[in-house]
């Protein structure tokens, strides 16, 4: 089916309609099959970069004001569709002992924001004052992201000094991580004054889920790059080098990321449903595509490029998770499984169907590999699809007997979480207070009183479904929440959950939930790799690494950066 078809048709429509060809619920949304999801080429990186690819969008400095230890600001200015954008970052230097990963961080070496057009300079001097504020700046509709980050502690510093030299980096001290700056935080939607979601209007360019936010990731990106060879060449004067050969594209955007992603999943159903839908599509799209020589050149392609990915990336396993080298060891099984399934008659299902049989890891990495090879799903597809609608309206006249119904049809799993068990409600969710950022604290230690987050789905949706057995099957949902209103959000949650993928099978609250599981997922979904976990709770990816830099991007880009092979000694 091509992609102008399929636009005509939402996204529940395709999934019930094509539910047969497509993996169970029950296997996408377990949590190891969450934590070992890989980007895909529809990662919300690399469809920005394609479309802006595609579109003609010109990204450029237009203005660099730094002293020579990179303290200053840049401006980035992108032009889409006869609209302007400009990135601005404040930089400065902080003591490394201020470094963190942490949200709660007072300051930061870089501190940035996108904009919807172009900056004057009365308005540089506000964003000069309230965006290194970071949350307690007060901005106006006129930002859409806001963002902040530090430089690598490891890196930066090295990198000036070798660039300074005349020098490429020396492979072995650097290309582990693969990132020049890392940042914290891409804030959005309304956040301290910013433009709302709402406050798009149709045709805006950056309307699209997350656009805006990855616009403003890449450029950050690209920031780095600058700095370090801008002070490179105020140290090195005539003698200075920039970064070259393979150099230039391989560092990308690090990022640190905590447990303010698993309240977003839990939150969201219809929005993880979208995300996880459309994958889950385009995998059936490629297990149902006969053979050719050019698909299966370009599966080997792909496989080829993770394998020396992940060999010249190196390093040891990363519990809960397979390291570089064991990855690595697992696109070589892929490789051969390709040419022993090349001449068969459905050499993607088999290739598929071998990978059940393996660890996670393996399987999932092989659905990455094949839906590089969609032709069904196109990008302007994917945005509608990614769209969702997430208002839930609540019939009162419904009946508890409704209600049982719809347990039973959606959310069965229910029983395999041992909710009345020991250990079920570890643990509860709250905002805190310090850093205005989901964490989470073990009831026996900190009681919740009444402050907690209401991302302890499975519980409630428990607790609900023990109190109908004790109503008439005929009781009104109204009569119910007037009478026993702690079952709004459960009832809520029911009522509208009608989405396959919508729902991660664990408990938020359980002693043995991995936060990392889910975590991964959305980073994967962000397009991100490099996953190392840093405890149960936080881990360290890379975002953009290969990818084009803003000279580099037009019509002949396409995503042959992902996963970029480690550059050489012999890199000019």
């Amino acid at each position: 089916m091509n992609g102008t078809a399929v636009r005509l048709r939402g996204l529940d429509e395709l999934l019930s309609d094509r539910r047969r060809e497509l993996r169970s619920p029950e296997v996408v949304m377990a949590p190891r099959q969450l934590g070992a999801a890989r980007l895909t080429r529809y990662s919300f990186s690399r469809t920005l970069l394609r479309r802006a690819a595609r579109e003609g969008w010109r990204s450029r400095l237009v203005e660099l004001e730094m002293d020579a230890e990179g303290r200053g600001h840049a401006i980035y200015r992108t032009e889409i569709n006869g609209r302007e954008f400009d990135f601005v970052a404040f930089t400065t230097t902080i003591d490394e002992s201020l470094h963190t990963d942490r949200v709660i961080a007072e300051a930061w070496e870089v501190s940035g924001a996108l904009v919807d057009g172009a900056v004057d300079a009365d308005y540089l001097e506000v964003l000069r004052r309230e965006v290194p504020r970071q949350e307690d700046a007060r901005l106006d509709p006129r930002v859409l992201v806001l963002t902040r980050g530090n430089r690598s502690v490891r890196f930066f510093g090295y990198l000036v000094d070798r660039l300074a030299a005349g020098l490429q980096p020396e492979v072995d001290k650097v290309a582990d991580a693969g990132y020049i700056l890392r940042s914290t935080a891409f804030y959005g939607n309304g956040k301290f004054g910013m433009r709302s979601y709402l406050g798009y209007p149709e045709g805006h360019p950056l309307r699209a889920p997350y656009r805006a936010q990855f616009l403003c990731a890449w450029l950050f990106r690209e920031l780095g790059y600058d700095q370090v060879e801008y002070c490179a060449g105020v140290r090195g004067g005539d003698t200075a080098a920039r970064f070259g050969g393979d150099w230039r594209h391989y560092f990308g955007l690090g990022n640190a990321t905590g447990l303010g992603l698993v309240p977003y999943a839990f939150k969201h159903p219809r929005i993880l449903n979208a995300w996880a839908g459309v994958r889950e599509l385009a995998l059936a799209n490629v297990r149902a595509l006969p053979a050719t020589p050019e698909r299966l050149d370009a599966l080997r392609r792909w496989t080829d490029r993770a394998f020396v990915h992940f060999t010249t990336l190196g390093g040891a396993d990363r519990p809960p998770w397979l390291g570089p080298a064991s990855i690595a060891e697992r696109a070589r099984l892929v490789r051969a499984r390709i040419d022993e399934f090349a001449d068969g008659p459905a050499p993607f299902e088999a290739l598929y169907r071998w990978s059940e049989d393996q660890d996670v890891e393996t399987g999932e990495l092989v659905v990455s590999l094949l839906i590089e090879l969609d032709e069904g799903l196109d990008d302007d597809l994917v945005d509608d699809l990614l769209r969702v609608d997430e208002e839930v309206v609540v019939d009162p006249l419904t009946t508890t007997g409704d209600l049982r119904r719809l347990f039973d049809e959606r959310y069965p799993w229910l029983d395999d979480l041992g909710l009345d068990g020991t250990g079920e409600g570890h643990y509860w969710w709250v905002i805190s207070d310090n850093s205005d950022e989901p964490r989470r604290a073990e009831r026996s230690v900190l009681s919740p009183d009444n402050h907690d987050v209401a991302i302890d789905v499975a519980r409630r949706l428990h607790a609900l479904r023990c109190s109908l057995d004790e109503l008439p099957g005929d009781t009104a949902v109204g009569t119910l929440l007037a009478e026993r209103p702690r079952h709004g959000n459960a009832v809520l949650r029911l009522l509208g959950n009608d989405q396959p993928y919508g729902e991660p099978r664990d408990n938020a609250c359980a002693a043995d939930f991995l936060p990392l599981e889910l975590q991964r997922f959305q980073l994967a979904m962000y397009g991100m790799d490099n996953f190392s976990p840093k405890s149960t709770d936080w881990l360290r990816v890379t975002l953009f690494q290969g990818a084009p830099r803003i000279d580099d991007l037009g019509p002949d880009t396409t995503d042959d950066w992902v996963w970029p092979p480690r550059p050489t000694e012999a890199s000019p």
